[in-house]
């Protein structure tokens, strides 16, 4: 093979890559990062309010992928009435605040490193793995319904696999708080 022609073949492969990513790229960019797909499920608002207002929500902004467990709204009204004011607070209710630390804790509680889809999951499997916050949650599919236990509370993914440009969401029925 001469110079030329391994040149001409060398540069006809990097198109073809540069092409590929660039169109992977495009097809990325269609989706709305995790935090804007969440803000559009009208069933988690209770969840993005609060992750911006303990400045979670910037970081599902990020390049980096998440696995987001997101509560609905009556998940999270279901939690212990004690808890709500300081993890969930409704915005405007009287100036209440999300707790400073455990806030940002009860959000991360909720989300993965990586992008997990529930096909990820083989029926009958039983995984363990760590939220940002440092909380073991044990996923389990059984018969093709995906359960996760972390703090003694059992949660069922209602609606799975809503993918997001740097993510997965997959809204669930409990809070995975106590």
């Amino acid at each position: 093979m001469t110079a030329s022609r391994f040149s001409r073949r060398a540069a006809f492969g990097a198109a073809v890559f540069l092409a590929g990513a660039i169109g992977a790229q495009g097809a990325m960019a269609q989706n709305a990062n995790c935090i804007d797909t969440i803000a559009g499920l009208p069933e988690a608002s209770r969840f993005v309010g609060v992750a911006s207002r303990v400045h979670v929500a910037q970081d599902l902004r990020e390049a980096s992928l998440f696995t987001v467990f997101v509560p609905t709204n009556a998940a999270i009204d279901a939690v212990r009435p004690a808890l709500v004011p300081i993890l969930f607070p409704v915005s405007g209710e009287g100036g209440a605040a999300v707790d400073p630390v455990l806030g940002p804790a009860a959000v991360n509680a909720h989300i993965l490193q990586g992008r997990f889809t529930s096909a990820a999951l083989a029926p009958g499997a039983t995984v363990t793995v760590p939220s940002r916050a440092g909380t073991p949650i044990t996923l389990s599919n059984n018969g093709g319904k995906v359960t996760l236990t972390a703090n003694g509370v059992t949660a069922t993914v209602v609606r799975a696999d809503i993918p997001c440009a740097n993510g997965v969401i997959h809204v669930i029925d409990h809070s995975l708080v106590r």
